[in-house]
């Protein structure tokens, strides 16, 4: 997919990127209104749900308290403090048998004396007058018969909501006391309302919002909730398409749930934001269709085009091969400068080219002559340093005296201590002449090493001058090991070169005499940096790991020295032609620049890097892994 959209033209892919940002931006457009500015207006109705929940609770608690007061006007009275006492008989035709119901607004009311015995009550039903009887609560088995009919103390209150047998009723009780609220206690006062559809119906007018309250047994079996989960008095929300439902549990006068208030509030703020949303997406996606439009139309006018013919000029110059072909993009912008100087540099070019035509050739000779011998320089040091070793060895000879020792064993007259010590001499000679004779034979064959190193260059410049070398698979460490003799064994003492363990698991795909040059170079080239650094102890480690480049597997060699090291200015110039940070006369620059270009025939990168003067330096050889390791 990736390289269908890479091979699109560029006028493709800026409207694909265009369609793409409007995508995007509406995605994220409706994203953020929907996830964002639909939900904070939902979060509007939940909370104007509970205001409304706490509206209609609030107004239910107004009216408790409004029945509480008309009691507290009843309860501490003189005159019915006598009455309840059995003193003051006219009380009851004054105050009680008039329609004082209708004038408290109340539904029930009774009067009890001590020892709760009701002296008078009244209750009404539209009307219509019924005993208080039928409410079930003031029997004496009924719980809240003793809490409403006898106070033990002056300020003993009983108020709230009770379950009847004829619904559930706002009511309030309070002591019988005199005016001063001094005592004794001579009964009590009782009064109720009644929280039927008329109650509900003022509630509801009063507080403006939806409101209605069952028991919780018929809400919990209605809308199939636990009747633990809404007895626990915490607010709860349920949201509909059009509407929200707040509800609560309301304590009765033992402070145990009884009720389930409920509260519904219509979604108009979501049904508004839902008419905001949709009107800002439809905004949106008209004018990111414009900006669109006219951002891809101004592209193209400006961009594209004149880019898309310079791109067609390029073209017809490399088929053509003619770099006389002139563009004359006119215009005084970017791209039309861009233009004229394409125009300059292919002039420029063409009068180079025709420049370089003539030096090519002389100078890839002699560049291939001059790395050619540094190579061979490079190779025969090891042979010069072996025969010269031989040519001291040969002279040890001369330093023996072993035929004045034989001359004088075949005397006859030779004493035979005398004679055993010539023996002895003449075995420590052989002996000598032997170990001599060992190191030799090492020297020689590190010579014929190098000789075949020699040989090889030659034969690949002479076979395969014009034909890419031949890669392998090679193990690391039998090249690194073979490379390593570049050094002189004289200095062996004092320079220590330390093989990672783990050169034989790495295998690199690269020509293998190509390889071993440069490794020599690298590992020569540390040497000579460890004898100018004037080390007391010179050590050169080489390495190998794994890694990736481009996501090919590749191997990294890495030789490390604690050298002389360089500076950042030698860093940026260590592989260029002909540049060298060795002394005047003693190298020609080429050796770094050959290990840079052989190491890019193979396929692979060389760097170097170094902390600083006196700090050593590390160089990397990339190379392509192996198939298979």
């Amino acid at each position: 997919m990736s390289n269908a959209i890479e091979n699109l033209p560029l006028q493709r892919k800026v409207f694909l990127t265009l369609l793409l940002v409007f995508a995007v931006f509406s995605a994220l457009s409706y994203a953020i209104l929907t996830g964002v500015i639909a939900p904070a207006f939902d979060d509007l109705d939940l909370s104007a749900a509970r205001t409304n929940l706490v509206r209609a609770e609030r107004a239910i608690k107004t009216d408790i308290e409004n029945l509480e007061a008309i009691t507290a006007d009843w309860g501490p009275w003189d005159d019915i403090h006598d009455y309840a006492r059995g003193i003051n008989p006219g009380f009851r035709k004054g105050n009680l048998d008039r329609p004082t119901l209708t004038n408290l607004g109340l539904d029930v009311m009774a009067v009890y004396a001590v020892e709760r015995e009701l002296l008078w009550s009244q209750m009404r039903i539209e009307g219509e007058e019924h005993s208080i009887e039928e409410l079930g609560i003031f029997g004496t088995d009924d719980p809240a018969y003793a809490v409403l009919t006898a106070h033990e103390q002056i300020e003993s209150r009983t108020v709230g909501i009770v379950s009847t047998a004829l619904g559930p009723m706002l009511i309030s009780s309070r002591p019988i006391v005199r005016s001063d609220d001094s005592g004794p206690i001579a009964g009590a006062v009782i009064m109720g309302q009644f929280m039927n559809d008329e109650r509900k119906a003022r509630l509801a007018e009063r507080t403006e919002v939806d409101l209605h309250w069952r028991s919780i047994e018929d809400f919990s079996h209605n809308h199939g909730i636990d009747p633990l989960a809404i007895a626990d008095r915490n607010v709860h929300l349920e949201m509909s398409d059009t509407s929200v439902s707040a509800f609560v549990a309301l304590s009765d006068i033992f402070g145990e749930s009884l009720l389930v208030l409920d509260v519904w509030t219509p979604r108009q703020i979501s049904a508004l934001g839902e008419q905001t949303v949709n009107a800002a997406m439809l905004f949106l996606i008209i004018t990111g269709i414009f900006v669109t439009a006219v951002i891809g139309y101004l592209l193209r006018g400006w961009i594209l085009v004149p880019i898309e013919k310079l791109a067609c000029h390029m073209v017809k110059i490399r088929e053509s091969g003619d770099l006389s072909h002139r563009l004359e993009l006119t215009g005084d912008d970017e791209i039309g400068a861009l233009a004229a100087e394409f125009d300059n540099l292919t002039s420029e070019v063409h009068e180079a080219r025709k420049a370089l035509l003539l030096q090519s050739f002389k100078a890839g000779k002699a560049d291939t002559a001059a790395e050619v011998l540094h190579n061979i320089r490079n190779a025969m040091t090891p042979m010069i340093n072996g025969l010269e070793r031989l040519a001291k060895s040969f002279k040890i000879a001369e330093d023996l005296r072993v035929g004045e020792a034989t001359q004088q064993l075949s005397d006859p007259d030779c004493p035979p201590d005398r004679a055993d010590k010539f023996i002895q001499y003449i075995d420590a000679s052989f002996a000598r002449v032997k170990a001599v004779n060992d190191e030799a034979s090492e020297d020689m064959k590190v010579m014929q090493s190098q000789a075949r190193q020699v040989e090889g260059i030659l034969a690949d410049q002479e076979k395969f001058a014009n034909v890419a070398p031949l890669e392998e698979d090679i193990v690391v460490d039998e090249v690194v090991g073979e490379a390593a003799h570049v050094i002189p064994k004289a200095a062996k003492d004092a320079v220590d070169v330390e093989l990672d363990e783990g050169l034989m698991r790495y295998r690199v795909r690269a020509h293998r005499i190509g390889l071993l040059q440069v490794l020599g170079n690298l590992i020569l080239n540390a040497y000579e940096s460890i004898q100018r650094g004037s080390k007391r102890r010179g050590r050169i480690c080489l390495s190998a790991s794994d890694t990736l480049v481009d996501d090919k597997p590749m191997v990294r060699l890495t030789v490390r020295d604690n050298g002389s090291g360089f500076d950042e200015d030698t860093s940026q110039r260590i592989f260029q032609r002909g540049f060298t940070s060795k002394s005047a006369g003693s190298t020609t620059g080429l050796g770094l620049h050959w290990c840079a270009n052989a190491v890019a025939g193979m396929g692979g990168r060389i760097s170097a890097e170094s902390r600083g003067m006196g700090q050593g330096a590390e160089f990397h050889v990339l190379l392509p892994a192996a198939q298979g390791g």
